[in-house]
């Protein structure tokens, strides 16, 4: 597999990821209400927004090997479709099941845009950039994370319920675009024939590496357990606050915001060394500013705590999925970065389930006592990852180019 040198081709990439995860986060501030008053239990509520990870869990992996043959770009694509067809089904939903259908195909589609995408970013980018690489590719995931709750509530105050679904559809067909004119395959992706089975024999992993792999998709899995939440609970904690639905569109926006801007920095601060420490440092911020979420009563101090929880996740994401490439074989990087957004998307059904089970069992409080005991196991977990090696990173990016 060759590594493009020209940077510069991510540009229509990050551009892409923006404009679709902006389409999906327009619903956010409203849809579980939404949910519920179709008649919808909170556990129901918890289901309804997992089984989208949960359809993901099952293809991602199969779907990222599949990218290792037949190219990522068209597998990206047919994801991206499915962005911009299902949206209007949920505004013709009669009850809050039928959402679970609608919302598992569109948990398929989105297994096919995530881990191509980035391993797309990764087959461009050198070993001394990745952790920059990644760090745009998730503020370009999380500035629109930022500011699509904030649009998607204008639009719903201001035009309905109908407005924000209809949008969503039309940044549908603009990432379609846009990956389809401006986006390159990756270049000599497909083996030839008589060379597969030999690839196929090599490590997933590198020696020594197994826990370090594991240590990293459990910090991607903290970023889609704290998604979860988000989704899930956190417009209920605000209310019980007594937040307005503005208050709430802020809350979004601070998180959102301040975790796209480390991505940029500390991803680059990534490419330095010491990957490990950022992911300790990074965990440790997201368990403290998660526990804290007790003891605040002010729109102020929620602010600071979901800024510290963005934070976080800033530090550790881009060292952490950097390290992944780094310890991993490169001629099996779709299936490699399916695993890893497989881990992020059990967080994302874990979270959502937790949360809507301890919400109905033992209200908010019950909730954020289970998700502080998750970042502690995490936040341990750090403690035993291994940096990787120069010259055996070396090694492989030398191997990816042949």
């Amino acid at each position: 597999m060759q590594i493009t040198k020209d940077s510069g081709s991510l540009w229509p990439l990050y551009l892409a990821v923006f404009v679709a995860v902006l389409g999906f986060t327009l619903v956010v501030p409203f849809f579980p209400s939404y949910v519920m008053d179709l008649g919808a239990s909170y556990t129901l509520l918890g289901f309804i927004i997992s089984i989208y990870g949960a359809s993901q869990l099952l293809v991602q992996v199969p779907i990222g090997r599949l990218s290792d043959r037949m190219g990522r770009k068209r597998l990206m694509l047919i994801g991206l479709m499915t962005f911009a067809v299902l949206p209007p089904l949920y505004i013709y939903a009669e009850n809050a099941y039928t959402l679970l259908f609608i919302r598992a195909l569109g948990g398929v589609g989105a297994a096919f845009v995530w881990p191509t995408a980035m391993a797309l970013i990764i087959d461009q980018s050198r070993a001394h950039s990745r952790g920059a690489a990644m760090g745009f590719y998730n503020a370009a995931f999380y500035s629109a994370l930022a500011l699509g709750p904030f649009m998607g509530g204008a639009l719903y105050d201001q035009m309905g319920l109908e407005a924000p679904f209809y949008f969503w559809t039309l940044l549908g067909i603009a990432s379609i675009i846009i990956v389809t004119f401006k986006v390159p395959e990756s270049r000599g992706i497909v083996p030839k024939a008589d060379e597969q089975p030999q690839r196929r024999e090599e490590p997933l992993i590198a020696p020594g590496y197994a826990i370090t792999f594991l240590a990293c998709c459990a910090v991607i899995l903290w970023s889609g357990v704290v998604g979860g939440f988000n989704i899930t609970l956190l417009p209920s904690y605000a209310k019980a606050l007594g937040f307005s639905t503005t208050d709430i569109g802020l809350i979004y926006l601070v998180y959102g915001g301040i975790t796209a801007i480390s991505n940029i920095y500390f991803g680059r601060l990534a490419d330095r060394g010491r990957r490990k420490w950022l992911i300790f440092l990074g965990s440790l911020a997201g368990l403290i500013s998660f526990a804290l979420l007790f003891i605040v009563s002010n729109l102020i101090q929620v602010l600071i705590l979901f800024a510290g929880l963005g934070l976080g996740l800033g530090i550790c994401s881009p060292a952490a999925a950097a390290l992944v490439a780094d310890t991993t074989n490169a001629s099996r990087r779709g299936e490699t970065y399916g695993i890893f957004n497989t881990a992020r998307m059990s967080g994302v059904v874990v979270g959502p389930i937790m949360a809507g089970l301890a919400a109905d069992m033992q209200g908010i409080d019950g909730a954020l006592y289970a998700f502080t005991l998750i970042a502690l196991a995490i936040t341990l977990g750090a403690v035993a990852i291994r940096e990787a090696k120069e010259d055996s990173v070396n090694s492989r990016e030398d191997a990816d180019r042949l």
